[in-house]
């Protein structure tokens, strides 16, 4: 029997790469929100890969008519070998297996890899599976509609969810998920099937079952926005273990000397850099001045309009940019358009630095502490200071100094920066 996990905080967005592939303006908003259905309960599959390739994909009336598209209807269960490896998938995903998720997913990377054990502690099982297929682009291959019930620890009913694959058959003649589509035809197709009227109307049809469940039970809704926080911490806190323990690999083959000079010159020429997001609008909603449902509304959003992206909020909400300053809609109904990785202003001066010491509380605990409640990493001693990462409830900080003013300087995941000293325990 799987141990029961206590829920720190979660809204799990998986970003399946059919959501990518379904961007499409056809796509009622049922179809967005269902999509979102997977998310709650499995593993997050990255698309900001599949988000770029499209984006520099040629036009749709540019792309060679290399694959026909085949409008006919969705088949129920008719292929028992794509049952079988989709049974295999959902197996693995409800006992953390990520060896056999990685042997059957093309394109899963080793953070995807941790989401998926870090969902299984939530995960009792996946039941009443059933699988529509249509053609794939490709001989061999078929684009899959899986529905699913998921049956987590902490609720008594479960969850309907509805998940895309596209399955293709290797050179071996053995079946695989690709999540790792570099054609674009092959995107082309898939697009096409996802907007015509049968798949439409099964993704119309689960996600009114999600969303009148969701809507009707405010225990659940809760659960699934503290579920996701909840795997975030785990994953950063696996990814930190990695990389502490691959950097004590590294100094046992050099002098503990010559590792600490490598180690300070690369800390002090290695510039540290932020993920910049850019979000599309799938529907019109409401631009909030803070996050929540009650807040003033500042303005609505047109289908389609694009913002950048400060934050997204474990609450559900993202900070966005707006008109020259900063403005809050609900993630849910946005869908990433790109993503880019810039580099971080990360000066300090020697007037800030020496103000900092003179502050010190000698008086105060530092090692490693517990963070009480979800707080923002600060590059500096301000709540104007640029964030650096998200400190989700629950996770472990090595506290390096706390100072008179209020603040702690704090070490979490590879960064070192400032939260307030009140959320420490």
């Amino acid at each position: 029997m799987k141990k029961k996990n206590d829920f720190n905080s979660w809204r799990n967005d998986k970003k399946d790469i059919f959501a990518i592939l379904g961007d499409n303006k056809k796509i009622l908003m049922p179809v967005i929100l269902v999509l979102a259905v997977a998310i709650t309960v499995g593993i997050a599959i990255s698309a900001n890969r599949r988000a770029a390739m499209l984006a520099e994909a040629p036009a749709d009336s540019d792309v060679a008519a290399t694959f026909e598209i085949q409008d006919v209807t969705m088949e129920e269960n008719a292929y028992p070998d794509v049952n079988a490896l989709v049974d295999t998938y959902y197996t693995a995903m409800a006992a953390g297996d990520s060896e056999t998720i990685k042997s059957i997913y093309k394109g899963l990377d080793e953070t995807e890899a941790l989401k998926a054990v870090a969902a299984a502690d939530y995960i009792e099982d996946f039941e009443n599976i059933v699988v529509y297929t249509k053609p794939g682009p490709l001989t061999g291959s078929y684009v899959a509609y899986v529905y699913n019930e998921v049956k987590l620890y902490e609720y008594e009913k479960a969850i309907p969810g509805l998940e895309t694959m596209y399955i293709c058959t290797d050179e071996d003649g053995n079946l695989y998920i690709n999540g790792d589509i570099a054609d674009a035809n092959e995107i082309e197709y898939i697009k096409n099937v996802n907007v015509q009227a049968d798949v439409i109307d099964l993704n119309n049809k689960v996600a009114s079952s999600y969303n009148e469940m969701v809507n009707s039970d405010e225990a659940l809704a809760e659960l699934l926005t503290k579920m996701r926080s909840g795997i975030q911490v785990s994953v950063g806190e696996a990814l930190a273990s990695s990389e502490a323990s691959s950097s004590t690999a590294d100094d046992a083959e050099a002098s503990d000397e010559s590792s600490e000079e490598v180690s300070e010159a690369a800390q002090e020429t290695e510039p540290e850099t932020t993920t910049v997001r850019t979000i599309k609008a799938t529907d019109v909603i409401n631009i909030r001045k803070s996050d929540s449902e009650t807040a003033d509304v500042l303005a609505k959003t047109s289908k389609g309009q694009e913002f950048k992206e400060l934050e997204a909020l474990a609450n559900g909400w993202s900070k966005i940019e707006y008109n020259g300053g900063v403005a809050y809609v609900k993630t849910e109904f946005f869908e990433v358009v790109s993503e880019e990785t810039v580099a971080a202003d990360n000066t300090e001066t020697e007037t800030e630095t020496e103000e900092t010491t003179s502050t010190k509380d000698t008086s105060a605990k530092t090692g490693k502490m517990t963070v009480k409640e979800s707080v923002r990493l600060r590059k500096s001693e301000s709540t104007e200071a640029d964030i650096l990462a998200m400190i989700y409830a629950g996770s472990t900080v090595n506290v390096v100094e706390q100072y008179a003013n209020g603040w702690a300087k704090v070490e979490y995941n590879g960064n070192t920066g400032y939260i307030k000293s009140e959320f420490l325990e």
